[in-house]
């Protein structure tokens, strides 16, 4: 290891302070703070007691040491089949669009991960497009969509929604808020 001027280190109060120099090294562990001051590796280094090596726990090497591991990725589908379910959500855009759409609902198929687009004007337009989804992808499949998975948005909720729903006997789920 390379000699460290050691005015850098020397300057101020607590300059013995094993804690203050752990911080002015770059956090180095203790062990390589003894290293450094029984081999003489930095000029001036003040020799730490037994009693500073119980130093407290360092907050910030604790967060730096912290792992964060991904999510697992799921392989299994609730669905078996297409159209078994279908998860949908409104979302808003940023700058409307050339054609002064602020807001698009998505479909996605549970089953083959496969996702439809619809852009709006307004949040009230989503049953039509649900309608309109519906139509193209049953009759593209030949099977009948089962359950629609939305979160809690207000503009799943219309009487009309609920009926066309009901009469058609899908299944309504919610998923968590904010959640995609």
């Amino acid at each position: 290891m390379p000699e460290v001027n050691s005015m850098l280190f020397t300057h101020g109060k607590g300059a013995g302070n094993i804690g203050i120099w752990h911080k002015q090294v770059g956090r180095v562990n203790l062990q390589r703070l003894k290293l450094m001051e029984k081999q003489n590796l930095v000029g001036s280094l003040p020799k730490f007691g037994t009693e500073e090596m119980m130093l407290e726990v360092c907050e910030a090497c604790q967060l730096g040491k912290q792992a964060k591991h991904p999510f697992p990725t799921q392989t299994i589908h609730v669905s078996s089949k297409p159209l078994e379910m279908i998860h949908s959500d409104v979302w808003t855009m940023k700058t409307k669009s050339i054609g002064g759409c602020k807001y698009y609902v998505s479909f996605i198929d549970d089953h083959t991960r496969k996702v439809w687009v619809y852009f709006m004007k307004h949040k009230g337009e989503v049953f039509q497009h649900f309608l309109n989804f519906k139509a193209m992808v049953e009759k593209d499949k030949g099977v009948s969509i089962k359950c629609l998975r939305s979160d809690g948005g207000g503009e799943y909720f219309s009487n009309e929604f609920s009926e066309y729903l009901k009469e058609h006997g899908i299944q309504r789920k919610y998923s968590c808020s904010y959640s995609p």
